[in-house]
């Protein structure tokens, strides 16, 4: 009798597993615990388990197919959000999520043709509108044009779309129309205070018009919303650089050589297009030349006369003629700021 309990606890248990194996909300709610402690890939183990046990509501799909995107696994992505439409083929944010699945596989073009279908679906969603938009800037070669006539549409249906306004702000900039590209950044910026991208475009902007002081400004404003390290890093170089200038320091690197003919040919070199810093390293006799010849930033009074003679004649990006600097050699300078 004893055997006959043992035997059938054991059954019961071998069938209770097997059921619970079986059950897909066991399999989402471990996964759900294991994408909240990071663990995607187990996490995706667990929501994959649940799907071939029955889950396939479109709410599950994309959930799943968001995990995928997270682990930047873009074909499986797509195929899982391809599937939720099939479920429910009204869902305009799921074709923007294939719509960034395709992107991120490479496959721009499959992209714009799903969202396109989104606005068919919904030819009044500034969203889509933006969506699209902002993929035609990423097809190569970028249609401009169509690109332009979606924004103005997304615009014009939401004026407070504010990546309708952001890709906006690209648009000008990569059609070289930086005073607009400036009052686009401005309007999102008084939409949207705060917005460390916003800010950082606006500090380069202006630095590029060499309007320094207006470019301070809004990269001491993006470093202190910044977060992430590389980030701040990169924010507080540039606005390093915008300081310096505003202050009117100069920046220059060299390449100083000890006989005219060896100069002549690195001259020749670098205007044949060759790369400043590498032949600095290899070839400058100069302390700085592991530096590529940078001097970093400097005032008037601060450097050798003539060395700041060549730089005060030369514009931003020019090449000086071969110099000879007297009881040094001979030098090939080039002005950065």
């Amino acid at each position: 009798m004893l055997w006959r309990n043992v035997l059938l606890g054991a059954m019961l248990s071998v069938c209770s597993a097997a059921a619970e194996e079986a059950d897909p909300v066991s399999h989402y709610e471990r996964g759900e615990r294991l994408a909240a402690e990071g663990r995607l890939d187990l996490a995706i183990g667990e929501f994959e388990a649940a799907r071939a046990a029955g889950a396939g509501s479109a709410l599950f799909l994309n959930r799943l197919g968001a995990l995928y995107l997270q682990t930047a696994s873009y074909g499986k992505a797509a195929e899982v959000f391809r599937e939720s439409l099939r479920e429910k083929p009204e869902q305009l944010a799921v074709y923007a999520r294939l719509g960034e699945a395709y992107l991120g596989a490479g496959q721009v073009d499959s992209a714009i043709s799903w969202v396109r279908q989104a606005l068919a679906i919904a030819p009044e969603s500034s969203t889509v509108h933006s969506s699209l938009a902002y993929l035609l800037l990423r097809r190569e070669p970028r249609d401009l044009a169509q690109a332009r006539e979606h924004l103005d549409a997304a615009l014009e249906l939401d004026s407070t779309n504010v990546e309708a306004l952001r890709f906006l702000g690209y648009y000008y900039v990569e059609s070289d129309s930086v005073l607009r590209a400036i009052a686009t950044y401005e309007r999102l910026d008084a939409l949207v205070p705060g917005d460390m991208e916003t800010l950082n475009n606006l500090g380069y902007l202006h630095l590029e018009r060499n309007e320094y002081a207006k470019a301070v400004d809004y990269y001491r404003r993006a470093v202190a919303v910044a977060q992430e390290p590389e980030m701040i890093y990169a924010i507080n170089d540039r606005l390093e650089t915008a300081e310096a200038l505003a202050a009117g320091r100069m920046r220059a690197r060299y390449i100083l050589v000890r006989s005219r003919d060896q100069a002549e040919d690195l001259l020749a070199r670098l205007r044949s297009g060759g790369d400043f810093e590498e032949i600095a390293k290899a070839s400058s006799i100069a302390t700085n030349a592991q530096a590529g010849g940078d001097t970093g930033f400097f005032a008037r009074g601060e450097m050798l006369p003539a060395f700041e003679k060549i730089v005060l004649g030369l514009g931003a990006g020019e090449l000086s003629d071969v110099v000879e600097l007297p009881e040094l050699g001979f030098a090939i300078v080039q002005r950065l700021h």
